[in-house]
């Protein structure tokens, strides 16, 4: 995909790459969502915040995201960090229907430790779609 912006019949600049990524993705793929704490089930403002986020991946089909887990103080903390990307990412996979592979995971961020925070990946930027629970037995 190739964006151009003209300006008085005037061609400023051209933003493209060779997957066809612009620079946009970074810029208006990027929010967060909190939980409540000791819980990882989407609440109604996050589910507010995913719809809005699958329709800015829809107008991007080649932007990828980033879903960040945060909270890393403890096993607890990890496995609910873990918990809730798996939760957001299979809210898109499923209830969205965005390809899994459009999404990077990442947990045990050193972030505000009841949030989950996303954004547009970079150009060539590469993780795991899914990951394995790092502590599954240490779930309340």
């Amino acid at each position: 995909m190739k964006r151009i912006l003209v300006f008085l019949g005037i061609c400023l600049f051209a933003i493209t790459d060779s997957k066809g990524q612009s620079g946009d993705c970074v810029k208006s793929l990027t929010g967060k969502m909190s939980f409540t704490p000791g819980i990882s089930k989407l609440s109604s403002d996050a589910l507010s915040t995913l719809n809005n986020l699958a329709k800015g991946m829809r107008a991007n089909p080649n932007c990828k995201v980033v879903v960040m887990g945060n909270g890393n103080g403890n096993k607890v903390e990890q496995q609910r960090s873990w918990d809730r990307v798996n939760t957001v990412i299979n809210f898109m996979v499923e209830k969205q229907k965005i390809d899994r592979d459009r999404f990077i995971f990442l947990y045990g961020l050193n972030g505000k430790a009841n949030s989950v925070d996303y954004r547009g990946a970079e150009e060539n930027e590469e993780g795991p779609s899914r990951q394995a629970p790092p502590f599954p037995n240490s779930r309340k």
